[in-house]
């Protein structure tokens, strides 16, 4: 048994504690570390932007004049567009995004599909953030979309 009232047992208590102190001040540094990594990835931004968009399900007479009321995902409605050339999509992904995306940046998205592009959105100075992938579409094919922030 370890007696508190000999030197020994003193200097024993104190190297233990001085180990759980270096244990736990680099624990913090490496927490405040790990911390600060997570915050500054930029890439995060568009991903996460990019996923909102492209959750979004809305009527297609909201979009194209004369149609009927029918919910469809975002990707099938920017590929009728890119189609088509018909219908207010190009607006009103331009407002969607300015609500997904802080104020404080410019963004250019860029859908490519059945050989044609469609662009919303305009360059910045320096890119910030950007996120791609090739989707399915209902209708047949894939689209390639593109979000830069910058």
């Amino acid at each position: 048994m370890i007696s508190l009232s000999s030197g020994r047992g003193k200097k024993g208590m104190a190297s233990i504690i001085d180990a759980f102190m270096f244990i736990t001040v680099i624990g913090l540094i490496a927490a405040g570390m790990f911390a600060y990594s997570g915050v500054n990835d930029d890439d995060a931004l568009a991903k996460t932007a990019y996923d909102s968009f492209f959750d979004i399900k809305l009527r297609t007479s909201d979009m194209f004049i004369d149609t009927d009321s029918q919910n469809v995902m975002m990707c099938d409605m920017v590929a009728a567009h890119i189609a088509s050339g018909e219908g207010v999509v190009k607006e009103y992904i331009e407002s969607v995004l300015r609500t997904i995306i802080p104020p404080i940046y410019c963004f250019l998205f860029v859908f490519e599909y059945g050989g044609s592009v469609l662009t919303v959105g305009e360059k910045g100075n320096r890119l910030t953030s950007g996120y791609s992938s090739d989707i399915m579409i209902t209708g047949g094919g894939m689209m390639r979309a593109s979000l830069s922030i910058y």
